[in-house]
């Protein structure tokens, strides 16, 4: 089975060949990687709840034992004619185990493997893809027209209506992540329960403020040197599900900001007027001017150096991306806090 496009990937496991016995799912988008597993099980199985119909196996347990996986797909269902079995592999390796299964006879259960961010050289995807019992199917960041798609999927199903206007925003102030995204549409449709019709009013209540405040307060933080601020604030920003992901990549754009005023101030301008400048929310303007007087244009680049790198090892090892995301905006706060910044 050749690699399924992503753009083609709904549409393939709503017909889902049945031919396919491994299903491996992988990219950068963690939250769109679990949400397929799971909807792929659920149509596998009759209740994925029950352990007899769903097999949950961790990498490591696999690592330690590669011929599991083979026995379990071989075995024959208790209460059913097919059990699925998960293979949870985030950030261990677990291709000897998907080699020796393809390489096996056929069986009639559906495995399902969760991977992180893979290479086009990674082993199980090259088994996966070569495979005509298996298939690949890589999950990417969601661009305008899948959080589009997410937006009228769930309010439908929550028997909601949108605005034009308001639909341009929801899916404007959505991000990358598909976690995230769905866990702000959910706020959404909490907020309007008993009522039929979203407003714009609506998705700047709930959705837009509540996402840009908290990861400016984050960023501001961080850029400002202020240690117990930014402890409390990624602290709340986790605890409300806001991604590690989409936070990093804000604080990147806030970087090349900052690097075009910081050459604006080189030129003559003043850190108030360079701020000014920047078109920022009003509340912001005084912080993101003392930043500007904290860092210099080498200080900016490294902080970007920084930041990419957290992120390239969060689509590495998705499961340790607050940890990764919190050490990288200590040391930008750390940098902030020392003299030779300025």
């Amino acid at each position: 089975m050749v690699a399924v496009k992503p753009a083609e990937a709904e549409s393939f496991l709503r017909r889902l060949p049945k031919t396919v016995e491994v299903l491996l799912f992988y990219g950068p988008d963690a939250g769109l990687v679990d949400e397929r597993c799971r909807a792929a099980l659920a149509s596998a199985v009759p209740d994925p709840g029950d352990p007899f119909q769903l097999v949950r196996i961790m990498g490591d347990q696999l690592s330690a034992n590669p011929e599991r996986l083979l026995e379990e797909a071989s075995a024959i269902g208790l209460f059913g004619p097919r059990k699925a079995i998960w293979v949870q592999a985030l950030d261990k390796a677990v291709d000897r185990s998907v080699k020796l299964l393809l390489e096996g006879p056929p069986f009639d259960n559906l495995v399902v493997v969760q991977a992180g961010d893979l290479g086009k050289q990674s082993a199980l995807r090259i088994s996966c893809e070569r495979s005509s019992r298996a298939a690949a199917l890589a999950c990417y960041a969601g661009g305008e027209r899948e959080n589009a798609a997410l937006v009228d999927e769930m309010l439908a199903q929550s028997g909601l209506t949108i605005e034009a206007g308001a639909r341009r925003d929801l899916v404007a102030a959505l991000g990358p992540d598909r976690r995230q995204s769905r866990s702000e549409i959910e706020k959404l449709v909490l907020y309007k329960l008993g009522e039929k019709n979203v407003t714009s009013e609506d998705v700047a209540t709930v959705m837009v403020d509540a996402n840009a405040v908290a990861m400016n307060a984050v960023i501001d933080a961080a850029f400002g040197g202020d240690y117990a601020a930014l402890d409390r604030e990624l602290s709340r920003a986790f605890a409300e599900r806001l991604g590690a992901d989409p936070i990093l990549g804000a604080a990147i754009r806030h970087v090349f900001s900052l690097a075009e005023a910081r050459s604006k101030i080189d030129a003559g301008l003043s850190a108030a007027e360079a701020a000014k400048e920047m078109y920022l929310f009003w509340k912001r303007e005084a912080a993101v001017a003392r930043q500007l007087t904290k860092w210099s244009s080498a200080a900016l680049h490294g902080a970007l150096g920084d930041l990419q790198s957290a992120v390239r090892r969060i689509r590495r090892s998705p499961l340790a991306a607050e940890s990764v995301a919190r050490m990288a905006f200590w040391r930008i706060a750390r940098h902030a806090r020392s003299p030779a910044q300025r």
